[in-house]
């Protein structure tokens, strides 16, 4: 393998990936997790409403992560997915199946070529990297798809099709080894069209979840949504904002948007008469 400075900035881009486990249920998996991030080079785990709250701790954890202790003692275990994703700019969510609603698709390697190109890009740029994620569900039951919704991408590994059925710490195998050579060899690197990259001043996630909520606000103030009565409209919605990852001006101006159109609401509540503009 080559030593080149090229290559060992590429392997350092690797502390930029979180591994986010959701409501993992045995500790041996989070042990067998932390083993595969470390020979892969990667160090961040989240995990989300483990099983255990000591999960890391537990004697499956510590035996199987096999000296990726280390990985263990550093991780951290939060609340929800949202708390997880505090940080992180583009988030892909691990599925083997399909969804009538989802994020755009990527296979492990497609995600991983599209992750060095946004790194190179901001190193290019002279920006700092964005923190990028990878999230995976609960042994049985995967991701919900409230959790996919929040993520920017749904990501999927080619396998057999009459039996793909990886378990937990053999799918973070795949991704962070795809990952890992990825950053090692540009040749695996296909070429992707512009529009198929993040861009280099998204939101950060947790942004744009609260753009999100401010917008559900909106809709529920102008009778769009009752809160009673789910509908598809916020999951279209998600997906759709999804698509073109919002950047922080986005943001901003989305969250402004909600807010000129509820003070108008309440005035027309209140008036009784809408306010026109006058050129």
């Amino acid at each position: 393998m080559s030593n080149s400075p090229d290559l060992a900035k590429r392997l350092q881009w690797l502390n930029h990936i979180r591994i986010i486990l959701v409501r993992t249920s045995h500790p041996g998996n989070v042990g067998q997790v932390a083993r595969a991030m470390k020979n892969m080079g990667l160090h961040e785990l989240y995990i989300t409403s483990p099983r255990f709250a000591d999960m890391t701790a537990q004697a499956d954890a510590i035996s199987l992560a096999s000296g990726a202790t280390d990985v263990l003692e550093t991780a951290q275990i939060v609340a929800d997915l949202a708390a997880a994703l505090d940080g992180v700019q583009c988030a892909y969510a691990f599925s083997a199946r399909e969804r009538d609603l989802a994020p755009p698709l990527r296979t492990s390697v497609t995600a991983a070529a599209e992750v060095l190109q946004l790194f190179d890009a901001a190193a290019s740029a002279g920006q700092a990297l964005p923190k990028i994620a990878f999230v995976f569900g609960a042994e049985r039951s995967g991701l919900v798809n409230d959790e996919v919704m929040m993520c920017q991408r749904l990501c999927y590994i080619e396998a057999n099709e009459a039996y793909n059925s990886l378990n937990l710490a053999q799918a973070v195998q795949v991704m962070t080894y795809t990952l890992r050579q990825i950053m090692q060899h540009d040749g695996l690197v296909g070429t992707m069209s512009a529009e198929a990259l993040p861009i280099l001043d998204a939101a950060d996630l947790t942004s744009v979840e609260g753009m999100m909520m401010h917008w559900e606000s909106m809709l529920t103030d102008l009778g769009m949504i009752n809160p009673d009565t789910p509908t598809e409209l916020m999951p279209r919605l998600r997906a759709m904002f999804a698509r073109t990852q919002l950047s922080v001006n986005e943001v901003n101006f989305l969250r402004g948007v909600a807010s000129s159109v509820q003070g108008l609401a309440r005035k027309v509540a209140k008036d009784g008469t809408m306010p026109i503009q006058k050129n």
